[in-house]
């Protein structure tokens, strides 16, 4: 037979057989589809990765293969295929079978193209996060997250107004009377991506930063911004997640302005049995002068006093005369040694101050600055001051308050043994 006779014998038995003829195309559809995804996976970007792979190209190609951009983009030649084969059958895809599987090759191939430029997004995101400094200040995932959204909401639009035979634009217009619902329906993701946009404009919080949100019980550093929340690593190594607009409407602290500063401020308070303050003695004046950090101030505050006493004709008794108390002596003392102690910062306010007395003592408040915001180191300062201070009280006659423990109580009711 020749040629043409037998292709006048296949157009006759596919017409007597139109059921067959059909599945045979879809079989031949579906073979050109499957050779066309093996080159484009198997074959080209295979290829593609492994130049990538060999390059020196650094943190790009690194990026184009974390985010997998060559598979996606890979899946879009059996999209293709069916596509265009669909309409090589039926240019008018007049037929049901190949109107719906028209549909199916278009909606294919907007959402492998979709998939590629996410993909693309993610990619630009990874290699702006290997930049120095880049990721910090900006919420990248965040807004890969939102533009992938809009990306999708579009690409879904588009598939129904293909499926619809209608205009794009003639549905988003017919969908103005469910503008209402929508806005329910996505409005965390709005609430969301207006925080993330406020976060990176008025620089609320950055990857790196420690936050302490007490609120959510959360303590830590922040480990990554998203779209919908922000993930903080508290330092029991728990992993938190906030919702991001809660970093807008709520309160929260944020260190970084310390740990930019380089100093670290510590206020704390010990409290002095009141019942120990009292006047200074001569020879405990004397004594003190002796003291380094209390050379220049004994003799000029002795000179101050006398000058007042004087001026004022005060004499005997003792109450008449402003004189040196040991706790005023201790303060000028704590002061001095906490100004010239080298890990406290010097160019930072530092007070030592009596607070508003109480049942507990009188509290000696120590405010000063760390000349570091190293965790460690600062914990260090701050009990190296503090046991040097327990340990200088006795000195200036002041007994540092506590609350009576049971082995105190067992000690005063013990019987006298005479």
């Amino acid at each position: 037979m020749s040629p043409d006779e037998i292709r006048a014998a296949a157009e006759g038995w596919l017409a007597q057989y139109p059921a067959a003829a059909a599945a045979l195309a879809v079989l031949a559809l579906a073979l050109a589809a499957l050779i066309a995804d093996w080159l484009a996976r198997r074959v080209i970007a295979a290829a593609v990765r492994r130049r990538l792979q060999s390059s020196a190209s650094g943190p790009f190609a690194t990026a184009l293969l974390e985010s997998r951009v060559l598979l996606r983009f890979a899946r879009l030649a059996p999209a293709l295929v069916l596509f265009f084969g669909v309409r090589v059958l039926d240019p008018y895809q007049e037929v049901g079978w190949t109107r719906a599987l028209g549909v199916l090759a278009f909606a294919w191939v907007v959402l492998a193209a979709i998939a590629g430029g996410v993909a693309v997004l993610k990619a630009a995101g990874l290699y702006l996060q290997s930049t120095p400094g880049s990721h910090a200040r900006l919420p990248l995932k965040g807004y890969a997250q939102a533009v992938s959204l809009v990306l999708y909401i579009v690409a879904g639009l588009v598939i129904v107004a293909h499926a619809g035979g209608v205009s794009v634009w003639l549905l988003l217009s017919s969908l103005g009377a469910l503008t209402a619902v929508l806005l329910l329906v996505f409005r965390d993701t709005l609430l969301s991506v207006l925080a993330s946009i406020q976060i990176s404009v008025n620089d609320v919080v950055r990857i790196g930063d420690w936050v302490e949100m007490p609120s959510h019980n959360v303590d830590g550093d922040v480990v990554d911004i998203a779209l919908h929340t922000v993930t903080v690593r508290n330092w029991d190594k728990t992993l938190s997640t906030i919702p991001t607009q809660d970093f807008i409407t709520g309160s929260f602290r944020n260190w970084r302005g310390m740990s930019e500063d380089g100093a670290r401020r510590i206020k704390r308070s010990v409290y002095i049995d009141m019942a120990s303050v009292r006047f200074l003695e001569e020879e405990e004046i004397e004594r003190f002068s002796k003291f380094k950090l209390l050379e220049d101030y004994i003799p000029d505050k002795h000179r101050e006093l006398n000058e007042y006493n004087t001026r004022i004709g005060a004499e005997s008794p003792a109450v008449n005369l402003r004189r040196l108390t040991n706790v005023g002596t201790f303060r000028a003392y704590l002061f001095n040694y906490i100004t010239n102690h080298p890990k406290v910062h010097s160019g930072r306010t530092t007070l030592v101050r009596q607070l508003q007395s109480g049942p507990d003592g009188l509290p000696i408040e120590i405010y000063c600055f760390a000349a570091t915001t190293d965790w460690q180191a600062y914990e260090d300062l701050q009990s190296d001051l503090f046991d040097h201070i327990l340990a200088v009280a006795p000195e200036f006659g002041l007994n540092v308050f506590q609350r009576a423990s049971g082995r105190d109580l067992r000690e005063t009711a013990r019987p006298v043994v005479t």
